[in-house]
């Protein structure tokens, strides 16, 4: 039959298409088995030192990924990915699993047994690689969260990866090395046992607060806040932690606010700026601000008095302006014409954004002006037009380094809805980030 000429018989034209169909489906499935390599065959174009043309994922992340001229490092690596092909593992066909083989191929000194004696007994990635690390690194029992510090790059991934070859030899985690504050023997006991969607960073947080006594929603909310990360003075935030272990019955929403004036009274100089001919402002409100002596009530007042002040005070600083993060925002449309609903999800660039943002929904965004500007933290604004102009719903903190939505709060310091909920996930696919555990749940200061 000749797929080139067009029929007037209705039958004849349906056998055309259906033949057409079927060569195109067979030309595609030619060019697909020319166009691929084997996983051995692009390991050897990865290592091969020049670019891999494209179709070929696995070859390509390898040559970004290689440390030059480390002939130890090449090896160990090979090994790694060898390992993983000779078991047709679904790890290489993720880049974050690559990394992470990367990352387990530096610790090539510490390892206790070979990779070639690696037999998984799961098929998903994520089993596949907790098994291989703790075959290479571990002769004792290591929480799966500790899976993350080889999955993720950042300030503390490398002392995390030492914390898990730490305790993979059966050591104490109260002995490992830089951690961000001591532990005592509760805390590390609780640690070790936090849930397991957390960083290690707030697994230790975690410790730190059920160790002092403080109950699991209190645990939860304290993870939500700044101090899911290093902080500096831990000595300090010991007292503050101390101070909220004290006090049960605290609305654990309560947390995140006190947290954020507590360090902005601390570390955060205030924007200069001049009031009747004077300059005041660019110093640190309460460099020795202390927990000593503090009533959960006054300090509660204290909060709220400096939350309605910040806008008036933002207001007449100097305006700070940073560039793009480089993550992408959203325009989503729903619905049916005539039915439609719109989505965005936009940048704040500037302080007066994030003054606009906080004075609207009614939180202390505009406390992140510091953290956009040196290129930490970004923020975004999610708003949807329903027929009646864009409507602010809620507003999200991105860790740029690490692409993670940390935080994301409605107004009035609500939680996400359930259509937030659904659109923040859809937009985080999209720009192809992660959402922490509890970002959804938490609420601004």
């Amino acid at each position: 039959m000749d797929t080139k000429h067009v029929y007037r018989n209705a039958s004849l034209e349906a056998r055309r298409r259906q033949e057409l169909a079927r060569q195109r489906a067979d030309e595609a499935l030619r060019a697909s088995k020319q166009g691929k390599l084997s996983p051995e065959k692009q390991i050897e174009a990865g290592f091969g030192g020049s670019r891999p043309r494209d179709g070929l994922p696995l070859a390509g992340w390898i040559v970004r990924i290689r440390m030059p001229r480390d002939a130890a490092y090449d090896e160990a690596f090979r090994a790694l990915l060898s390992a993983a092909t000779a078991h047709r593992s679904p790890m290489l066909d993720e880049e974050r699993y690559v990394r992470a083989l990367a990352r387990l191929a530096r610790w090539r000194p510490s390892w206790l047994r070979a990779p070639g004696a690696w037999k998984p007994r799961a098929y998903a990635a994520a089993r596949q690689f907790s098994s291989l690390a703790r075959h290479l690194l571990a002769r004792y029992d290591v929480p799966a969260l500790f899976d993350q510090a080889w999955l993720h790059a950042g300030h503390d991934a490398g002392a995390a990866r030492g914390w898990f070859a730490h305790l993979g030899a059966g050591r104490n985690l109260r002995t490992a090395e830089h951690l961000p504050f001591p532990l005592t023997k509760m805390m590390a006991h609780h640690a070790l046992r936090a849930p397991a969607e957390l960083s290690v960073l707030q697994a230790l947080r975690w410790g730190q607060v059920m160790g002092l006594g403080g109950v699991q929603r209190l645990a939860r909310a304290v993870v939500a806040s700044r101090l899911r990360d290093r902080l500096p003075d831990e000595p300090f935030w010991l007292t503050v932690v101390e101070f909220l272990a004290r006090h049960p019955m605290l609305d654990p929403h309560q947390v995140g606010p006190l947290v954020d004036y507590l360090f902005a009274q601390r570390f955060e100089r205030e924007p200069a700026r001049v009031v009747g001919g004077t300059v005041i402002g660019g110093t640190i409100p309460q460099p020795n601000l202390s927990m000593k002596g503090r009533t959960l009530d006054s300090l509660l007042r204290q909060v709220r008095a400096w939350h309605a002040q910040l806008g008036r005070r933002r207001a007449g600083a100097r305006e700070l302006v940073w560039p793009p993060s480089g993550i992408a925002g959203l325009h989503r449309v729903e619905g049916e014409p005539g039915n439609q609903r719109l989505f965005l999800v936009t940048e704040l660039l500037c302080s007066r954004e994030l003054v606009a943002e906080g004075s609207a929904m009614r939180h202390c965004v505009a406390t992140y002006a510091h953290s956009c500007e040196q290129g930490r933290s970004a923020i975004f604004s999610l708003r949807v037009d329903a027929g009646a102009g864009l409507e602010r719903r809620l507003t999200i903190d991105v860790n740029v380094k690490a692409r993670t939505i940390v935080e994301a709060r409605g107004r009035f310091n609500a939680p996400a809805q359930p259509l937030d909920q659904r659109i923040l996930r859809a937009w985080a696919v999209q720009a192809r980030l992660t959402i922490a555990p509890y970002a959804l749940g938490t609420r601004w200061g």
